[in-house]
């Protein structure tokens, strides 16, 4: 598998703890565990509003969440994408989670990785199921 390229973009006034290093070796461990062969993808940081608006364009919700996942291939092509994660609501879950802003930008990465190979979460079990995947990726990604 040839590496992958990727961008990341920062358009809100948050210091993101996020490098294309991690990003790079993010898609390796999921590209190595579940058998994708990545193309493409970058990573953009936006702020609620801007979450709040594609949310309600596409897909008919009309609330802030943490990650909106758009992936550009089709059935078992090389997976690209785009991830748009919303920097204030990672913050703000990293702050009611206790755990640390850098470890849940980690996470919501991860979950927009798992959506670009094809996994969902519209159902509790589905979300379980996309949760212990998370964990699975950080913990491989930790000992890295």
């Amino acid at each position: 598998m040839n590496p992958p390229s990727f961008e990341i973009f920062n358009q809100t006034d948050e210091n993101i703890p996020f490098s294309g290093d991690q990003l790079r070796r993010l898609i390796a461990l999921v590209q190595e565990y579940e058998k994708r062969n990545f193309l493409h993808v970058e990573v953009v940081f936006v702020d609620d509003s801007d979450i709040l608006e594609m949310n309600r364009r596409y897909l008919g919700h009309d609330y802030v969440t943490d990650i909106i996942t758009f992936p550009y291939h089709e059935n078992d092509d090389p997976v690209e994408g785009t991830l748009f994660c919303c920097a204030p609501q990672i913050r703000r879950q990293s702050e009611e989670l206790d755990v640390a802003f850098d470890t849940e930008v980690l996470r919501i990465v991860i979950h927009g990785l798992l959506h670009l190979v094809g996994y969902d979460d519209e159902t509790d079990s589905q979300r379980s199921h996309m949760h212990s995947l998370e964990n699975k990726y950080i913990t491989l990604y930790l000992d890295y």
